[in-house]
């Protein structure tokens, strides 16, 4: 194997045995596992031997004869806070020292493989609910396994001894650290089952803990995919063609010319990478060649033709997904009938740490370092173009400058470049994305649109209601890809519709899955992100026909469901809904369900022309338990301002293939001084927590363009915000 490089150890050997290879104890624990919301994609994965046995541990405890902790993450933290919150499940019940608590990423091992399906990943605001038992059970049965060595070693019985604060207690006998136990604590059996704690006894879930990675991101320790570091390293930039290109050429002479550049590799896919001794002298060499593109006719790759083409497929039959009741009937019979097209851009990712692999390979074995969401998917893959077996891989997963589902890629094509780059030239290379590399690298959130006639009865009630959506999908390509040629349907297409919890006694909803050059890919919410706008802005289209308010005409078509009901009161409470308005701002309010969570929003906005300034969001959350308060507040208002740096100034467009925007200057984030005052509130719950990482974005934008009605009478239906008031 690999020499390791400087700072970054193995944890490979951690993994072998369990205690033999450890000076202390090692906790590995199994759950029974279920598909949950994957299990329509069942077999479009092929799963681990073990899989279905519902036997596989899911994480491991070490602690140290030092009285150190080391919790072995199987997720990736991305700047939510993954870290601490699972510390925090763990710590709960092991009753130990806070600060002694350390956290690292788990290498890539099928016993590290996510509860709902045989892949390691983080996604789908999964990762605290799909761990609130594990986590819990594992530092329960440290525990015990504690307690069970003190007992034995004090020659008295269990039940007197008692565990607090990272030592165990008895009345006679005194205390005895972790740390003094663990060996001793190694060779006991672990016990089956073991007694969780009742919420009501709870110290440190629910409490805003500092957090685990705090001192090493503030003091610099931290690594990132770009700080990763080896000897003899070589960086690579690459020039990637634009949708439906090709190479024409370049000048080579040019970019040898440049003082550090190695190499100029010509790679699968019409891309050209530029080597050079520092990213600086790559980027210079990439410049200098001034690479030149052959461009295509594509219809569906310039911007004023694809949206034609969308658009004129709405009025086109598409695939039927759900009918209720008889839609056609109600709506002749309707008094008033009401029509609304919606169009959404792509969108980039933007996170503020480009993309970026290293990869050292030496022919027999091979070492990747970067910010995996999916490392499992991603070893497979590079094992694939390295000729390896996937174990004579190691993947160490860095911290990662956000990812909001781009570094979760299908493709894993930023491992793919760094691994078929380390095969060619036997030394450690790291590739590295520029800004304008990123924005412009494709697997965006697909272009959609919207259609839909609803009709109202007399007295304002709900009378038939037709859905349409036309877009590109983004499970194409990926393990779920074969389900969705075979139905005709993208989940992630319909999700927010199709299982909405508004009662629509006569609804109809089709879909058309296009087909484009333009990659997609899931994105901060995925289908929510469109289907909560549309949904909420109607809804409230329609309380306005109705002549109610919209906060009660929602309680009145969610009646069967109390966590809305829960949400849509304490919002009423915190925003003072209903209160009379400053002269030129407006509330505007909606709620959206995604990740089993509920949030709602209500918005103080003010509009000038084109210009949407929002002063203040109130939001109330059912997420069930709250793990960690300021952490969980943090997530809720970091999906805000996702939200409306994508709703202000979100737009991807294109000509010819060439994506027109680059970086931040024609492809805007909210800036500071655009920055609303936020309040957060949670529905108090002992519920299981559910997802959190992205359910603040949904509700957002409606909710503001629910308050722009108010102000000027306009509901917009196409985003950013400034090209539907144009």
């Amino acid at each position: 194997m690999l020499d390791r490089f400087p700072d970054q150890p193995s944890r490979r050997d951690f993994l072998k045995t369990g205690a033999a290879l450890t000076s202390g104890l090692v906790v590995a624990f199994s759950l029974p596992m279920g598909l949950g919301k994957f299990a329509w994609a069942q077999d479009a994965v092929t799963p681990n031997k073990d899989f279905t046995s519902a036997a596989l541990p899911n994480a491991f405890i070490k602690i140290s004869s030092d009285n150190s902790i080391r919790l072995i993450i199987n997720k990736l933290e991305m700047g939510q806070g993954v870290n601490t919150s699972l510390a925090q499940l763990m710590a709960e019940e092991l009753e130990c020292d806070w600060q002694r608590i350390t956290c690292e990423s788990a290498p890539v091992a099928p016993v590290y493989n996510a509860t709902f399906m045989p892949l390691q990943m983080a996604g789908g605001s999964s990762s605290v609910s799909s761990s609130w038992e594990q986590l819990r059970v594992a530092g329960a049965m440290a525990r015990e396994m504690l307690i069970a060595a003190a007992a034995e070693k004090w020659g008295v019985p269990a039940k007197e001894i008692r565990a607090e604060n990272g030592a165990v207690h008895h009345g006679k006998k005194g205390s005895l650290t972790y740390g003094e136990l663990a060996e001793a604590a190694a060779k006991q059996k672990p016990p089956a089952p073991v007694k969780l704690k009742d919420p009501k006894h709870f110290k440190v879930i629910g409490q805003s803990m500092k957090r685990v990675d705090a001192a090493d991101k503030t003091n610099g320790k931290a690594i990132f995919g770009l700080d990763v570091k080896a000897p003899d390293m070589l960086y690579a930039v690459i020039a990637r063609p634009p949708f439906g290109g090709s190479v024409q050429g370049f000048d080579e002479a040019a970019a040898r010319k440049v003082p550090g550049m190695k190499e100029i590799i010509k790679l699968d896919g019409n891309k050209v990478a530029f080597v050079g001794t520092n990213t600086w002298a790559a980027m210079k060499g990439r410049d200098a060649a001034n690479v030149k593109w052959t461009l295509s006719d594509d219809p569906l790759l310039t911007q004023s033709s694809l949206q034609k083409t969308f658009l004129e497929s709405l009025d086109k039959p598409g695939t039927l997904v759900k009918t209720v009741g008889n839609p056609g009937n109600a709506l002749k019979k309707a008094s008033r009938t009401l029509e609304a097209t919606y169009e959404f851009p792509y969108l980039a990712h933007a996170c503020m740490e480009p993309m970026n692999c290293t990869v050292a390979y030496d022919g027999k074995s091979a070492h990747i370092w970067a910010g995996h969401q999916m490392p499992t998917t991603d070893r497979m893959v590079a094992a694939k173009i390295l000729g390896l077996p996937p174990e004579s891989i190691e993947v160490t997963t860095t911290y990662a400058g956000g990812s909001f589902g781009r570094r979760a890629n299908k493709d894993s094509d930023f491992v793919v470049e760094a691994s078929s780059l380390a095969k060619q030239l036997k030394k450690p290379i790291k590739v590295v994305w520029t800004r304008e590399d990123d924005t412009r690298g494709g697997y965006y959130r697909p272009m959609t649109m919207h259609k839909i006639t609803a009709g109202l009865d007399s007295k304002g009630r709900m009378s038939g209601w037709d859905h349409r959506i036309v877009g590109q999908g983004v499970m194409a390509g990926s393990v779920f890809g074969a389900q969705v040629d075979k139905t005709g349907i993208d989940p992630t297409s319909i999700e927010g519709v199709e299982n909405t919890h508004y009662a629509l006694n006569d609804f109809q909803l089709q879909l058309q899955l296009m087909k484009s050059p333009v990659t997609t890919l899931w994105w901060r919410s995925v289908g929510h992100t469109h289907t909560a706008y549309v949904m909420e802005t109607f809804i409230d289209e329609l309380a306005t026909a109705a002549k109610k308010d919209p906060l009660q005409y929602r309680k009145a078509m969610i009646p069967k469901s109390p966590r809305h009901q829960a949400v849509l009161d304490l919002l009423a409470q915190k925003s003072d809904w209903g209160k009379k308005m400053a002269e030129g701002r407006a509330l505007g309010l909606a709620v959206h369900e995604s990740f089993n969570s509920v949030v709602g929003h209500v918005v103080e906005v003010s509009v000038k022309g084109t210009d949407v300034k929002v002063h203040k969001i109130v939001s109330a959350v059912h997420c069930g338990t709250v793990v960690n308060p300021k952490g969980a507040q943090a997530q809720v208002e970091s999906a805000i301002v996702y939200g409306l740096s994508a709703c202000l100034y979100g737009e991807l467009t294109l000509d010819k293939g060439q994506v027109k925007q680059g970086n931040f200057h024609d492809y805007p984030v909210l800036r500071m001084p655009d920055m609303p005052v936020i309040e957060v509130h949670f529905v108090p719950s002992t519920d299981t927590p559910t997802g959190l990482g992205e359910p603040g974005l949904p509700p957002l934008a409606p909710a503001i363009a629910n308050a722009i009605f108010k102000l000027n009478g306009k509901r917009v239906r196409s985003q950013p915000f400034s090209k539907g008031l144009a």
